[in-house]
């Protein structure tokens, strides 16, 4: 390979499935972007989304480079870039706002209607190498593994969504429910027990092995969907199926709140009238400000072993192995290595 060269997971085309690692132009830093070498980088359902060209993922670049869950070291900056970024290690925000609007003004740049996804509207981390804003980064520990380091970004999404549930419970210990035990409902589910919630979360068949042993492991009440509470205060719907949602809508307690952070393959279909005669809060949750980064970088550094097990490890050479393994739901989080 050529000393301008490297590998990378590319999306090649707009055909569902159409991706594989294959050899790359090294990135060079532009003005204000900085060069980061990739330590390793998280795969999540965006990428299995963007991967099968599932609706809603239309506007993902024809041919980009994939990976938006990074954590690497910066090791060359660009111009109009401070050159003390470099050796930092680093975690880039993965969803970021055009800083103009009225949305970015009010401290929203993960929504703003002009944002931009790291890896989906432009090349991402999943490389040796990557380039992004200097802007757009947050400065994470040294003394912390890079397994666990690379969940800041997931676990930033998961502390989002969290905040909206928390601010519906009022200082009160509330049953909530979360469904999807996948990286971002099993973290929620997490944090909701750290903070004195009664915590049940709910998986299908396929996730007992992995998935709810893993939940399970580390002290979370699991269920398969049985004997769940009667009318739960809360809902948290991170699994993206259509039925979980409809079940969190008639099944949440009058005046309760359903939080949604998942992207679903499918449109859904609810009963809103349920929403309407119970008063039900049904909130949205996309993404997540530099301070829910910021945050989940306190929290990962405070007790990094609770978080011990969900990580597994794949080489880059292995991407499109690790995008089955998420799309199956055989691992909690796949990881790649350069």
């Amino acid at each position: 390979m050529p000393d301008n060269g490297m590998r990378a997971l590319v999306k090649r085309s707009r055909s569902p499935r159409d991706v594989a690692v294959i050899d790359w132009r090294r990135p060079v830093p532009s003005a204000g972007e900085v060069l980061v070498r990739t330590e390793a980088v998280g795969l999540c359902g965006s990428d299995v989304h963007a991967w099968k060209q599932d609706i809603g993922y239309e506007w993902v670049a024809r041919s980009v480079v994939l990976g938006h869950e990074a954590v690497g070291v910066v090791i060359e900056v660009g111009s109009d870039v401070d050159p003390g970024w470099i050796g930092q290690r680093v975690v880039p925000i993965s969803i970021d706002g055009c800083g103009e609007c009225d949305v970015c003004a009010t401290r929203r740049r993960h929504i703003c209607p002009r944002r931009q996804v790291l890896g989906l509207s432009f090349h991402g981390a999943a490389a040796d190498c990557f380039t992004v804003a200097a802007q757009r980064l947050v400065v994470v520990p040294d003394d912390l593994p890079v397994q666990a380091l690379v969940l800041t970004e997931p676990l930033a999404i998961a502390m989002h969504a969290v905040s909206k549930l928390q601010d519906a419970a009022h200082g009160r210990a509330s049953e909530i429910v979360v469904t999807g035990p996948g990286p971002i409902g099993l973290m929620a589910a997490l944090l909701l027990d750290s903070f004195g919630h009664r915590v049940t979360l709910v998986g299908i068949a396929r996730d007992q092995s992995v998935r709810l042993a893993a939940a399970a492991k580390l002290g979370l009440q699991t269920s398969q969907g049985e004997d769940l509470p009667l009318a739960p205060d809360m809902w948290l719907e991170a699994s993206g199926s259509g039925e979980a949602l409809d079940r969190a809508v008639r099944q949440t307690a009058i005046g309760g709140a359903v939080v949604v952070p998942a992207v679903f393959a499918r449109i859904p279909t609810v009963d809103i009238n349920v929403v309407t005669r119970h008063e039900l809060h049904l909130l949205g949750s996309y993404g997540a400000s530099r301070e829910d980064y910021e945050r989940a970088a306190a929290t990962l550094q405070r007790d990094p072993g609770r978080w011990d097990g969900l990580t597994t490890s794949f080489p880059l050479d292995q991407g499109v192995d690790a995008l089955h393994a998420v799309e199956q739901g055989s691992v909690v989080k796949a990881i790649l290595l350069p």
